[in-house]
């Protein structure tokens, strides 16, 4: 986990408040959308995905498929030459929004207002 490089994640608010998904569905979504800025994707294996959120390998996979199975993520493999073996998998983000950036504000910011 090492070579992640991660010093941390912005969770967006359509994510945060996206009752469909778990909070560490949230966790997983968020971090695919932040490793999938250059690329497109994001080859974050289920090891790293475990050690990072401090559960087990089993439960990150369960999650990963239901990102998948709830059309938030594709996942994609692609297998050593004249093989079975996977090779390398790609998590997909399937976004209606690819900025993960807070674009909205539901209430505008305190201002400075004039002492009458």
């Amino acid at each position: 986990m090492s070579n992640l490089n991660l010093k941390g994640v912005w969770i967006p608010i359509e994510i945060l408040t996206d009752n469909k998904l778990s909070d560490k569905e949230k966790y997983i979504y968020a971090i695919i959308l932040y490793l999938s800025k250059e690329n497109n994707y994001c080859y974050l294996t289920n090891k790293s995905i475990s050690e990072l959120l401090n559960i087990s390998i089993t439960q990150v996979s369960k999650l990963v498929n239901s990102l998948k199975d709830k059309n938030y993520i594709s996942i994609e493999l692609i297998y050593k030459e004249n093989s079975k073996q996977i090779e390398m998998r790609k998590l997909i983000p399937i976004v209606k929004n690819n900025d993960t950036y807070l674009t909205k504000v539901k209430y505008p910011l305190q201002q400075n207002l004039p002492k009458e």
